[in-house]
């Protein structure tokens, strides 16, 4: 019995071996083509596309300090005029409140990507200059802080919501 039993304990310590063995090669195997399904492919993550603001980022729109234009205020009648002037450089914001994170109600630019279909959705629209709103004119009414504070008047009599426009963007 010990000769018949030695010849099959070595058979199922070698079978046994192996069969491990097998498994753990599977199982690196497996472990392998996981890790290969799962790794990115050293893609870099998507970019999200960014809109470039024609304020500051397009080239043909950079503008230059030394031919800034402002808004003027005319002080007989406190009528508040951007003056179209294409050697000067402008872009002039009439927000809903004294705020520029609030509200762009009219927007007056001295560029045509600025104003043209009217890119920044001011609800009062966009223009070159005061003298092309049909119907409409602006007043100054009185300082808010760092803005002055205006009111649009269409036709004569009715008063729309006030506007707020940067002091730094108005001459007195």
């Amino acid at each position: 019995m010990k000769k018949l039993s030695m010849p099959i304990l070595l058979l199922t310590l070698f079978g046994c071996t192996n069969a491990t063995n097998k498994k753990i090669q599977t199982k690196i195997l497996d472990t392998i083509a996981v890790v290969k399904i799962d790794e990115p492919n050293n893609k870099k993550p998507e970019e999200k596309a960014i809109k470039k603001d024609t304020i500051r980022n397009e080239e043909a729109t950079q503008m230059s300090e030394d031919s800034y234009q402002k808004a003027v205020i005319n002080p007989s009648d406190s009528s508040l005029n951007v003056y179209q002037n294409i050697r000067a450089d402008y872009r002039i914001f009439g927000y809903r409140k004294p705020d520029t994170n609030s509200r762009k109600m009219i927007f007056f630019s001295v560029f045509t990507t600025d104003v043209d279909k009217n890119p920044y959705k001011c609800s009062y629209g966009s223009y070159y200059s005061s003298s092309e709103m049909e119907n409409m004119k602006m007043k100054y009414v009185k300082d808010v802080g760092n803005f002055i504070e205006a009111k649009l008047i269409r036709n004569e009599n009715e008063l729309l919501t006030p506007i707020y426009i940067l002091k730094s963007w108005v001459e007195f």
